[in-house]
């Protein structure tokens, strides 16, 4: 089952199955290392902020851009 990154359980790891944007803002996470198949941990959830940890990074995304990410359990 797919969840939306902000309806996920906080401090677990999960698998980015799919990422529904735009092509230039699918890009821009690809880049960033937000590819299908790579893990991905939800550390915070600030005000609609996520801080998420991802090869080694933190980055904070906005709902609207995490509500485009679906994962899927480790």
């Amino acid at each position: 089952m797919l969840i939306p990154l902000p309806f996920v359980e906080q401090n677990t790891n999960f698998i980015i199955k799919d990422i529904r944007t735009n092509p230039k803002e699918k890009n821009r996470l690809i880049e960033k290392g937000f590819c299908i198949g790579n893990k991905i941990c939800l550390l915070k959830d600030d005000n609609n902020n996520f801080i998420v940890k991802i090869n080694d990074s933190k980055y904070v995304i906005n709902f609207g851009l995490a509500n485009k990410i679906l994962l899927e359990n480790c």
